[in-house]
């Protein structure tokens, strides 16, 4: 079967640049089933997950090195992608009727991979203030607010660090418009080298690539 990110492209960026293996293809059969337990948890508990006994710890501490969560100063699990125990300005309603909320904008789409389900995601421009609001059903946006065509995505460069919730994850934003995304980008002094203006479609193409566990 042909790998779906042979065929992705992006309108103005080389797409070796943005193409990288899913957050589930580094990890081992186990280290899923954990993460996996993780996610649930604290979709379950709105709460960060506390590792109990000296397995699990360790457990906690590979998926740490694999890039695979952010661990508090007490152990505890607070943010595993793409889900957050910490209130955001990402909120993903799922069509079991959980909430979560999400570091980014790309994980905030990545729910509806790794969840396997209908999502609803709130969000709002981080220039303008404006609401965002996305709908996913049957893996396809389907609905798009205020203006499908008009919204961007910062998305930073995940190939150049290697701790993503310290230096890439809370960066990655929704806009409106391109022209919010500008008036950011001059205002924060976004480097163009370590980032990306997606369109919605590519930011969801590219949450499929992280967060799709079996392709």
């Amino acid at each position: 079967m042909a790998n779906f990110r042979d065929s992705l492209t992006f309108k103005n960026y080389d797409r070796e640049r943005i193409i990288i293996d899913s957050i589930a293809a580094r990890l081992t059969t186990e280290e899923n089933a954990f993460r996996n337990r993780i996610i649930n948890f604290i979709a379950d508990n709105h709460k960060p997950f506390l590792p109990a006994g000296d397995e699990e710890k360790a457990m906690v501490e590979r998926l740490k090195t694999k890039n695979a969560l952010a661990i508090e100063e007490d152990g505890g699990v607070s943010s595993i992608y793409p889900v957050s125990a910490k209130p955001s300005r990402h909120l993903v309603a799922l069509a079991d009727g959980r909430t979560v909320y999400c570091m980014c904008a790309i994980d905030a789409l990545g729910c509806a991979f790794t969840f396997d389900q209908d999502i609803v995601v709130s969000s709002s421009c981080s220039n303008s203030g404006v609401a965002i609001r996305i709908a996913v059903k049957d893996k396809k946006i389907c609905c798009a607010l205020p203006d499908r065509e008009a919204i961007r995505v910062l998305h930073s460069d995940l190939k150049a660090s290697d701790n993503w919730a310290s230096c890439c994850c809370c960066s990655m934003l929704f806009f409106k418009s391109q022209e919010d995304y500008d008036q950011f980008a001059a205002d924060n002094e976004i480097c163009p080298c370590c980032s990306f203006c997606l369109d919605l479609e590519e930011a969801f193409s590219v949450s499929r690539m992280l967060f799709s566990d079996t392709e």
